[in-house]
């Protein structure tokens, strides 16, 4: 059975009916034993929520039908056509499927994910490197791109090309495969797909919290650092709070606080530069922060790092 005499559709919804295997997805079999650009997978139809995190680059491709999935906290539904590219560990739940539905889900090998990081930029124009610059800052922060085809456009008539690819064995499957997603990712780019698609938030991680803080304490601000995660900033406070236990002024507080004690350990920097290096704009907030923090004043703390480390300046 080829794809040159069976419809696409039909070939992969008769893979699955006829699976025995109680799985959550099916591993289709590449045409070549040699071919080892990415795997697919089919989702398969035994009921349940089925959850997976991402150990590659991963295209989710909905062949036919509508999946309803959940895809780092929100939800999604994804219709005939639609193609949306999830970044190396996203966490996804598919949450219903109908037996008609069909998932194809592609997962890149490390070499060809590294091909398409959009990271080689030389041979393009300043404004082509523009908007590959604001597509890897989307990745980034959302984790996924979203791109909301139908299932008559070009791209997902693409798609189908690059698993009949997969599954026959053809000369040249390689090449073509290459030529295939570099044409699907160039369409993207040029008709900006990804910015009519919803996005979804980045999971909250509070290790990546105190990293943006830890860089940036200096000069944030409540609205820039909820751009940053990609929330509502109204959101983005309430779920620190939530998560966290305390508010986002708290956290930063906290870390000015223990930049301001390093700082205070060297003799060589005034407690007026102190209080400006850390964020601060007054002496008096800064002194009344610093007392509800560490329960003595600026002066009292330095005087005893001195002398712990032997510094006498008279």
């Amino acid at each position: 059975m080829t794809m040159a005499t069976v419809k696409q559709e039909q070939y992969l919804t008769s893979v699955i009916d006829a699976t025995t295997s109680d799985s959550n997805e099916i591993r289709l079999s590449p045409g070549s034993n040699d071919f080892d650009l990415f795997t697919i997978n089919l989702e398969n139809h035994n009921g349940g929520v089925h959850r997976y995190q991402t150990t590659g680059l991963t295209i989710l491709y909905e062949a036919v039908g509508t999946t309803k999935t959940k895809i780092n906290g929100q939800a999604f539904t994804i219709s005939a056509g639609n193609i949306i590219l999830l970044q190396k560990k996203s966490e996804y739940e598919v949450e219903r499927q109908g037996k008609k539905d069909l998932l194809v889900k592609i997962e890149l090998s490390q070499r060809l994910s590294e091909q398409f990081t959009l990271k080689k930029k030389q041979h393009f124009s300043e404004q082509e490197k523009a908007v590959i610059d604001h597509i890897s800052k989307l990745m980034t922060t959302n984790r996924l791109l979203n791109l909301n085809y139908s299932a008559m456009s070009r791209s997902a008539q693409i798609m189908k090309k690059i698993i009949d690819e997969y599954l026959n064995q053809d000369l040249f499957v390689e090449n073509m495969v290459l030529a295939e997603l570099s044409i699907l990712f160039v369409a993207a780019l040029r008709n900006k797909d990804f910015e009519k698609a919803p996005t979804a938030a980045p999971k909250f991680a509070q290790t990546a919290l105190e990293q943006y803080i830890d860089e940036n304490f200096a000069d944030v601000t409540l609205n820039e650092a909820a751009k940053h995660f990609g929330l509502n900033p109204n959101y983005f406070s309430t779920l620190v709070k939530q998560k966290t236990g305390k508010s986002f002024v708290e956290h930063v507080d906290e870390r000015r606080m223990q930049e301001a004690r390093n700082l205070l350990a060297r003799p060589d920097i005034s407690v007026k530069e102190i209080i400006t290096r850390v964020g601060y704009n007054g002496k008096s907030f800064f002194y009344k922060k610093f007392g509800e923090y560490y329960h003595e004043t600026p002066v009292q703390m330095r005087a005893e790092l001195f002398r712990q480390a032997n510094i006498n300046l008279k």
